[in-house]
């Protein structure tokens, strides 16, 4: 990965209101550096359609799956503590794989149609239109990598779609370290992902700032001592959930600056 900036050095980082040291900032894909509902709630529907039909399964079938998902097609919600919002594609198509299975579907076959319908909606390689930025990223990333700032991601998504973001908008120069939910290794909420990113880096945990959209990333970046947990407001966590888990909340990166 490229990285434009000085070399490291200890730094105040002004988030919104407040600041503390640290010399990386660790950030969350969908929903912190792009729109998490512009991709996630459209794609589930898509697949989950498509998985009824293959199964001859009906409207009954489609609400359990949601309500397994996590996701309100009503409205295009999603819980910020449910597994569309937080678990890996590994994980996700076992949740939906449950489901068919309650619908009298033996497991093998319930297994193979969640990850051949679910699975391929999930993991499509993501198209300009659904990669909006969330706020001015580019220019956040830049005033923090200008600074001796290192920036990082930790994402559930996959590699593929983490790049096709990156290369869409032009932000893979600015980070050191990627880490995603198909690499070898831990996912994201364990701890071990922000502890190998520090050791990446030479860095302790605690030089570290956390920045995401679930309760998930923030009660993950709490138990690992990162310097601080940012809390974005406008992805799947309302700001009920987020606001006992952030030290700071945020409507979007460009609060983030340094000192």
């Amino acid at each position: 990965m490229g990285y434009i900036g000085r070399p490291m050095a200890n730094n105040l980082i002004h988030v919104a209101d407040i600041e503390a040291p640290a010399r990386c900032v660790v950030f969350d894909k969908d929903g912190t550096l792009i729109d998490f509902h512009a991709i996630w709630g459209p794609r589930l529907e898509r697949g989950a359609a498509a998985l009824a039909e293959a199964a001859d399964l009906g409207n009954e079938f489609l609400g359990q799956l949601y309500r397994a998902a996590g996701y309100d097609p009503a409205d295009g919600t999603t819980s910020g503590q449910g597994p569309l919002a937080t678990a890996p594609l590994h994980q996700f198509t076992v949740v939906i794989a449950s489901v068919v299975y309650q619908h009298g579907i033996n497991w093998d076959e319930a297994l193979e149609l969640s990850q051949e319908h679910i699975g391929a909606a999930m993991t499509a390689r993501p198209n300009p239109k659904e990669i909006i930025p969330k706020g001015a990223v580019t220019e956040s990333l830049r005033r923090l990598n200008e600074a001796g700032i290192r920036t990082t991601i930790a994402t559930t998504d996959n590699r593929s779609a983490t790049e096709a973001m990156l290369d869409t908008l032009d932000l893979r120069r600015f980070f050191t370290d990627v880490r995603c939910g198909d690499d070898t290794g831990p996912v994201k909420p364990d701890t071990a992902v922000l502890e190998g990113i520090a050791a990446t880096l030479q860095l302790n945990v605690s030089d570290l700032i956390m920045v995401g959209d679930t309760v998930s990333d923030l009660a993950m970046a709490r138990k690992a001592g990162a310097a601080l947990c940012v809390g974005v407001t406008g992805g799947a966590g309302s700001i009920e959930q987020l606001q006992p888990h952030a030290d700071v909340l945020i409507e979007d990166v460009g609060q983030i600056r340094p000192a």
